[in-house]
C-alpha cells in the first residue's frame, strides 16, 4: 500500500514552505512595501496557486505533462518555465554558496576577519569603526564627502573575498584567500570547491525522488527557522531595545499621503513595487514549482483543496522573520555609527547581507557563533529552494521519459537518479564561472536578465492555466469565479512587471560603479530571450509528433488528446493489469484446445491458476 501514498503530506508541506525565506534576507521591506506585499499576496497569488496546485494534484502531472495532455499548443510555455527555473538556479547557487562560505569565515578568527581597516587590501577610503564621526571627512577620498567612505566589511567582501577586478577579462581566474593563517597554507582557490559541495548536497537530497527529498526538507525547514530564532533571541535580549524599536518604527511607518497626492510622497510607488518584487522573487507563483508541489502533496480531496492555503499562510508568517531577526543588529549599528555611510542602499541586495550585517556583528561585538548561525540559516533556506527547483525540473523530465518510453517506467528511481546527476553536472559547469573574480558581475547580469521579460510568461501562463482549468469537472461556479480571478490577477501582475521593465530598460548592468560593455548588454538580452525560444519549438514538436490530417492536428493542439491515459500511482508506476484467464474454449476446427469440462471445483489445484501480481505462491 506504500506506493499509493503521496510523497508529501500537508504537515511536511507546511514546514517545507519556509524555503522562500531566503529572499527576505536580501530585500528589507518597509511598512508600505509590506502592505503592498500582503495585498498582492491575496489578490495576485491566491487564484494562481489554487489552480496550479489543484491541477497538479488532481492529474498527478508536472507543468509540461499537464499542458501536453490538455493544451499541447501551450506545452512550450511549460518548457519555458523550466528553462527560466534552470537559469535562476545557475546564478542563485553561487550566491547561496557565498552565504555558506561566510558562515565558515565568521568562525575563522576572533575578532572577525572583516572588522578592521589595517589590512593590505584596504584603501584610503576605509572607514574604521573606531573612528569618530567628525574625523571621517579627513581621509575619505577625493570627493571629500562622508558618503564616499567605505566600510571595512565592504572592502573585505570586494577586495579580499571576491578579489574583484574592474573589468571582465579572464573569467577563469578564481580568488585565492590569504586573510587568515588557516587560508595562507592553502595555495588554491576554495570557491569552486565550495560550489561543488553545495551542488553535491542538493544532489544527495533529490537523487532518490520527491519522497526522500520531502523528508529531508521536512527536517531542514525547522532547522533554518530555529537557527534564525536563536540569532533573533540574542539580539532582542542583549542589544539596546530602544535602538531596535526606533529602527522598526522607522521601517514600518505607513504614509498614505502618496495615494492622495503623489508629490507629497513620491516614494509610495517605489515602495509598492519593492513589496511586489519581494513577493514575486520570494514566492515562486509564476514558475513551474506550484504544479509539481501540488503533484507531490497528492490527489486526495482535502490535500488538493487545502495545499495552496498552507503555502499562502506559511509565507505570510515567515516573510518578515529575517527582517525582525536583523532589526536589533541594524538598529543598534545605526545608532552606534550614525553616519552618512549607512545610507538606505546599505539595506538592499548584497549589501545588507555582506556589508551591513557583518559590520553589525563586528561593531556590536556579537559572539561569532551567532554570525555563523545567521548565515547558516540563510544557507539552509537557499539550499531548500535549490532542491525544490531542481527536483521540479527533474520530475518533469522523468515524467516525459516514462510517458514516451516504456523501458523507463519500471526504472523510474534509476531514471530520476541519473537525470538528477546530469542536470546538476550541467548546473555546476555553468555556475562555476560565477565563483571567479568576475563572478559577481555575472551574477548581477543573470539576475537582471532572467526576469526582464517576465511579463510575457505571466500572461501566457495565465491563459494556458485557465484553458486547462475550465475543461475540468469541478464545480461550475468554482471554475467561473477562479478563472475570472486568475485572469484579473495575471493582468495586475503583468502590469507591474511591465512597469518594472519600463523603469529598468535603460539601466546598464553594473556593480560598484563598473558598467559592463555593450557586448555584455547584448548577451543579457539573449539570456532574457532564451526561455521563449522553447514556445514555438514545442508547438512544432507537438504538431510533428501527432499523426493525422491538418484539421486533426489543429484540434489536437488546441484540445489535447481524447484518449484516456493509463493511470499512474504516486510513484509514477503503472498499476499491474487485472488478472485474467483464458476464455472457456478456444475453437479450432470445432475442437477444444483447452478442454475444461472434466474439471470441477472439488478438484481445484492452485497450480492451474495463472501467476500474476496478486498470486505468487506455488505448491511445488
Amino acid at each position: 500500500m506504500g506506493e499509493f501514498i503521496a510523497p508529501w503530506n500537508l504537515l511536511q508541506l507546511a514546514l517545507i514552505s519556509v524555503y522562500p525565506m531566503y529572499m527576505s534576507f536580501f530585500r528589507i521591506a518597509n511598512g508600505m512595501s509590506l502592505l503592498a506585499l500582503y495585498v498582492d499576496l491575496l489578490i495576485v497569488c491566491v487564484p494562481v496557486l489554487f489552480i496550479q496546485m489543484k491541477l497538479g494534484g488532481y492529474h498527478q502531472k508536472g507543468i509540461v505533462g499537464l499542458f501536453s495532455q490538455h493544451v499541447p499548443i501551450a506545452k512550450g510555455i511549460g518548457v519555458a518555465l523550466l528553462i527560466d527555473l534552470f537559469l535562476t538556479c545557475v546564478y542563485l547557487a553561487p550566491l547561496i554558496c557565498h552565504v555558506g562560505l561566510y558562515a565558515m569565515l565568521s568562525m575563522v578568527e576572533k575578532p572577525y576577519v572583516w572588522g578592521t581597516c589595517s589590512n593590505e587590501w584596504n584603501s584610503n577610503q576605509c572607514f574604521d569603526h573606531e573612528t569618530t564621526t567628525e574625523s571621517v571627512p579627513a581621509f575619505i577620498g577625493p570627493q571629500g564627502r562622508q558618503s564616499d567612505a567605505r566600510l571595512p566589511e565592504q572592502e573585505f567582501f570586494d577586495y579580499s573575498y571576491l578579489q574583484e577586478i574592474p573589468y571582465i577579462s579572464n573569467i577563469t581566474e578564481f580568488p585565492v584567500w590569504h586573510f587568515s593563517e588557516a587560508f595562507q597554507k592553502i595555495n588554491f582557490s576554495l570557491a569552486p570547491i565550495a560550489l561543488l559541495v553545495t551542488w553535491l548536497l542538493v544532489f544527495l537530497f533529490i537523487a532518490f525522488g520527491p519522497r526522500v527529498c520531502g523528508w529531508i526538507l521536512f527536517l531542514l525547514g525547522p532547522a533554518s527557522l530555529g537557527l534564525l530564532f536563536a540569532v533573533m533571541g540574542y539580539g532582542y535580549k542583549n542589544l539596546d531595545p530602544n535602538h531596535t524599536g526606533n529602527f522598526l518604527k522607522r521601517f514600518y511607518k505607513l504614509d498614505f499621503t502618496g495615494f492622495v497626492d503623489p508629490k507629497a510622497n513620491p516614494s509610495v510607488i517605489d515602495d509598492w513595487i519593492n513589496g511586489f518584487n519581494l513577493l514575486m522573487f520570494g514566492l515562486p507563483v509564476w514558475t513551474a514549482i506550484p504544479v509539481s508541489i501540488g503533484k507531490w502533496v497528492g490527489k486526495g480531496r482535502i490535500s488538493r483543496n487545502v495545499n495552496w492555503l498552507v503555502v499562502i499562510f506559511v509565507y505570510a508568517c515567515i516573510v518578515q522573520v529575517p527582517q525582525l531577526a536583523m532589526a536589533p543588529y541594524l538598529g543598534n549599528l545605526l545608532e552606534t555609527k550614525n553616519v552618512a555611510i549607512f545610507t538606505e542602499t546599505m539595506f538592499k541586495g548584497f549589501k545588507v547581507v555582506f556589508h551591513s550585517m557583518p559590520a553589525a556583528f563586528a561593531v556590536l561585538k556579537v559572539p561569532p557563533v551567532y554570525a555563523m548561525l545567521f548565515y547558516l540559516s540563510m544557507f539552509i533556506s537557499g539550499v531548500m529552494f535549490l532542491c525544490i527547483a531542481v527536483m521540479t525540473i527533474v520530475d518533469n523530465i522523468v515524467d516525459s521519459l516514462t510517458s514516451r518510453y516504456a523501458r523507463f517506467t519500471d526504472r523510474r528511481c534509476c531514471t530520476t537518479f541519473v537525470t538528477s546527476f546530469l542536470l546538476i553536472l550541467l548546473l555546476m559547469g555553468l555556475g562555476v564561472l560565477h565563483m571567479s573574480k568576475v563572478g559577481i558581475y555575472l551574477i548581477v547580469l543573470m539576475d537582471q536578465s532572467v526576469v526582464r521579460l517576465r511579463f510575457i510568461i505571466v500572461i501566457l501562463l495565465a491563459i494556458s492555466l485557465i484553458l486547462v482549468y475550465v475543461k475540468q469537472t469541478f464545480s461550475i461556479g468554482e471554475r467561473v469565479i477562479i478563472s475570472i480571478w486568475c485572469g484579473l490577477a495575471s493582468i495586475s501582475a503583468a502590469g507591474l512587471w511591465i512597469y518594472n521593465f519600463q523603469q529598468t530598460i535603460n539601466n546598464k548592468v553594473s556593480y560598484n560603479n563598473y558598467y559592463l560593455l555593450d557586448v555584455w548588454v547584448l548577451i543579457s538580452w539573449i539570456i532574457s530571450a532564451i526561455p521563449y525560444i522553447a514556445i514555438p519549438a514545442a508547438v512544432l514538436h507537438s504538431c510533428m509528433s501527432y499523426d493525422g490530417s491538418c484539421d486533426e492536428k489543429v484540434h489536437y493542439l488546441m484540445c489535447g488528446s481524447d484518449e484516456d491515459e493509463r493511470q499512474q500511482d504516486y510513484d509514477g508506476y503503472y498499476p499491474a493489469p487485472e488478472p485474467t484467464a483464458p476464455p472457456y474454449t478456444y475453437m479450432d476446427n470445432n475442437e477444444y484446445l483447452y478442454p475444461m469440462n472434466n474439471l470441477s471445483k472439488n478438484n481445484y489445484d492452485a497450480e492451474m491458476e495463472p501467476l500474476n501480481t496478486n498470486l505468487r505462491h506455488t505448491n511445488m
